[in-house]
């Protein structure tokens, strides 16, 4: 067990723990769009950002993925924790301007409207790789994937080829965040 503190809390907390794991286990709110307990974590949304002090240095790490440690100081909801959110959700809703999900995260972290170019209208893939982990952690197929680098990125079946390795078991759809 290790103890550390967030947003001026003193926790204990297991040390394979991460800090989005004991920010939950304590009611403490952290927002994410690409956690699942049956997923490995992945930190594809970025939302669970957090800014960390350890050994006097600052910085901020994706919670979901950062490990607990004896002494970590966490802070959850600062200024620039803020900050950096309302951009990433800015981006989401460039991606994705009519989905629900994305537009109801977005209101509760106070933005309402995007200063980005709009994408696609119809998205609702925010890219968080929760279908093509669930095919691949879960099922044991990879019947699809990531494919692309930047603002081509999507979701596709490998190399775009119509592959057999879909079982149509429809995990992919159950686990989006956003029914896309």
């Amino acid at each position: 067990m290790v103890t550390i503190v967030i947003d001026g809390k003193k926790l204990k907390a297991k040390d394979e723990d991460t800090i989005l794991d004991v920010a939950r286990d304590n009611n403490i709110y952290i927002p994410t769009l690409c956690v699942n307990d049956a997923l490995e974590p992945y930190g594809a949304c970025r939302l669970c950002v957090v800014e960390i002090s350890r050994k006097g240095r600052i910085k901020l790490v994706a919670s979901c993925l950062y490990p607990v440690q004896e002494g970590l100081e966490v802070k959850t909801d600062s200024d620039r924790i803020r900050n950096v959110r309302q951009m990433i959700m800015e981006l989401l809703l460039a991606r994705c301007p009519q989905d629900k999900e994305v537009r109801a995260l977005a209101e509760k972290l106070g933005v309402t409207r995007t200063r980005f170019k709009i994408e696609d209208e119809e998205n609702h893939c925010v890219l968080c790789a929760m279908c093509t982990r669930v095919c691949k952690e879960v099922v044991g197929r990879s019947a699809i994937s990531l494919v692309n680098r930047g603002t081509k990125r999507e979701v596709a079946m490998p190399f775009y080829d119509n592959t057999d390795a879909c079982i149509a078991c429809g995990s992919c759809a159950y686990i989006c965040p956003t029914s896309a």
